[in-house]
C-alpha cells in the first residue's frame, strides 16, 4: 500500500526519502540533506542552514535594501506604468523609517508586522498599508530573481489585510448639474460622457477621435494595466454625446484645451470646480453634496442596473475582473431588481443620462 508523504515546507524539496533544503548564495544555488523524513524538523533545519550559509559566505541576503531599491527602480520602469512606478515609490518613501539601514535579509515576517502595527496606530488604512507593501513585495520579488533571497515575506502578511470597504455614495443628479454648469471648456463633456459610458478618468482623457466606431457606434479604451475594452454607446445616449464633440484639427485626442492638448491636472482642476460650488452652494443656502470624479462612474453602473439590464454586460463594460466587484452596486438594487439583472438577457431602456442637453457643435479646425 503506498501512502501520500507530506508537503515539504518551502525552500524545501523531496529526494526519495529525505527531505532536502535549498537556497540561493551570491546568485549560487544551494543544496544540501537535511537528514530527516519529518517537515518540521526540515524547515527548522533549512532556516538553521540558511542563515549559517549566509554568515560563512557573506551572501547576497547582507545587501543594503536602499542599494536594493535602487537596482529595483532602473528594472521596475520597464514593467508597469510611470503611474505605477510613482505610486510604489511613494509607498516606499512612506517606509523609508522601517527599511533604511536595514539589510535585504532583515526583511522578515518580524518586520513586515511591525510596519503593520505602526502604521495602524497612526490611523493609517488598510488600504493604504496594503498598497504600501505591495511597493515592497515588488522589491523582494526583483531581489528573487536576482537571486539574492529564495522568499517573500510579505505576501502571507499582505493576505491577512482586509480592506474596509466604505459604503458607496451616489451624487445627486441635481448636484452633477450644478457642478456641469460650472465647467470651462470640455471638462462639462467629459463629465457628461462619464456618466453615460461609465468610463474612468484616465479612460476619457487618453480616448482618442479614431477609438470611436462611428457604424458601430461604439468606443475602444485602455484601461487598467493597458487592457483593451469596447463599450456600446448606444445606451444613455452617449453616441450622440460623442458626436457632438468638437474635433481640434491635426490633434487626436477626443477631449482637449488650448491647442488642442491634453488635460494634465484633470483631477485636481475637477476638484477645485466641485469645492467653488459647494462654496456657491453654501453662500446661496442651496443644498449640494461634494463628490469625486469616480462617483459618477457609480452613478452610470446604478443606473444601468435601475434600468434592468444585465449586471454581466454591466461589469464587461466597466471592465471589471470578476463579476463580484460589479454586485457591490446591488446594494441600491430591490431583490426582484437584483433578480432580474442577474439573468443573462439584456434589457434595453432609457436613464435619466439621455435627458441631459446635448451641445451640437460643429468640429474645429483651429482652437476657439
Amino acid at each position: 500500500m503506498v501512502t501520500s508523504r507530506r508537503k515539504a515546507p518551502a525552500g524545501c524539496y523531496w529526494r526519495g526519502n529525505t527531505i532536502w533544503g535549498r537556497t540561493f548564495i551570491n546568485g549560487a544555488e544551494l543544496r544540501w540533506s537535511l537528514q530527516t523524513d519529518n517537515p518540521k524538523i526540515a524547515a527548522q533545519r533549512r532556516k538553521a542552514g540558511k542563515e549559517r550559509a549566509i554568515a560563512d559566505g557573506h551572501g547576497d541576503a547582507t545587501r543594503d535594501v536602499v542599494e536594493v531599491i535602487e537596482a529595483w527602480s532602473h528594472w521596475i520602469g520597464k514593467q508597469v506604468s510611470l503611474k505605477t512606478v510613482k505610486r510604489y515609490a511613494c509607498s516606499l518613501d512612506q517606509l523609508a523609517l522601517f527599511l533604511d539601514g536595514k539589510q535585504l535579509s532583515e526583511i522578515d515576517s518580524r518586520l513586515i508586522g511591525e510596519i503593520v502595527r505602526v502604521r495602524s496606530l497612526a490611523g493609517v488604512t488598510n488600504a493604504t498599508i496594503k498598497r504600501d507593501l505591495v511597493a515592497v513585495s515588488s522589491v523582494i520579488n526583483f531581489s528573487i530573481d536576482q537571486g539574492w533571497r529564495d522568499d517573500n515575506p510579505v505576501l502571507p502578511r499582505m493576505r491577512r489585510i482586509k480592506e474596509r470597504r466604505d459604503p458607496i455614495v451616489l451624487p445627486q443628479r441635481a448636484h452633477i448639474d450644478l457642478v456641469i454648469d460650472r465647467c470651462p471648456g470640455m471638462i462639462a463633456d467629459i463629465v457628461r460622457i462619464a456618466m453615460a459610458t461609465g468610463a474612468r478618468e484616465d479612460e476619457l482623457l487618453k480616448a482618442r477621435r479614431d477609438s470611436v466606431d462611428h457604424e458601430r457606434r461604439q468606443i475602444t479604451i485602455i484601461g487598467k494595466r493597458n487592457k483593451r475594452r469596447v463599450i456600446e454607446l448606444d445606451p444613455f445616449g452617449a453616441y450622440v454625446l460623442l458626436s457632438g464633440l468638437p474635433a481640434y484639427a491635426g490633434k487626436p485626442l477626443l477631449f482637449w484645451h488650448s491647442d488642442g492638448e491634453s488635460y494634465k491636472n484633470f483631477a485636481s482642476q475637477f476638484a477645485a470646480i466641485v469645492a467653488r460650488t459647494a462654496t456657491w452652494a453654501a453662500t446661496h443656502d442651496v443644498e449640494f453634496r461634494p463628490f469625486r470624479f469616480h462617483d459618477l462612474r457609480h452613478w452610470h453602473a446604478v443606473q444601468w442596473l435601475k434600468d434592468g439590464r444585465s449586471i454581466y454586460d454591466l461589469q464587461r463594460r466597466l471592465g471589471h475582473t470578476s463579476v463580484k466587484t460589479t454586485e457591490m452596486y446591488c446594494e441600491y438594487l430591490t431583490s426582484e431588481e437584483e433578480r432580474i439583472v442577474k439573468q443573462t438577457g439584456t434589457k434595453t431602456g432609457t436613464s435619466a443620462v439621455a435627458k441631459v442637453p446635448v451641445d451640437t457643435r460643429k468640429t474645429l479646425v483651429s482652437s476657439q
